[in-house]
């Protein structure tokens, strides 16, 4: 094959720290991954300097907010933590989690 180019392409690896998706996309994005609680563990997000999202994919989980509600969280169940918010998300069986971080103004 002649007169051929090689297209620097760019993609997001879910499963690899950093997954690079401020190469590929633009706005706030600090990162975006899967993350893996194992039942019995406790995962602790606070948006401070970045704010996270999150989305399970498979297992479920209570979540705890700052204010002390409780939330459960199964498969499709999503969340945001906005600015200065905190929460515990306990695994009551293994947890993967869509897991995304965003910049903070």
């Amino acid at each position: 094959m002649t007169g051929s180019t090689t297209t620097n392409k760019k993609f997001v690896n879910l499963y690899r720290e950093p997954s690079n998706i401020s190469e590929v996309m633009a706005g706030p994005w600090v990162d975006i991954r899967v993350d893996t609680i194992a039942t019995g563990d406790t995962l602790e997000l606070a948006s401070d300097t970045v704010e996270h999202a999150g989305f399970v994919i498979d297992g479920t989980a209570t979540l705890t907010n700052g204010d002390g509600k409780v939330f459960e969280l199964e498969r499709q169940s999503a969340f945001a933590i906005p600015k200065t918010g905190r929460v515990s998300i306990a695994a009551s069986s293994d947890v993967s989690l869509l897991h995304i971080e965003m910049n903070v103004d």
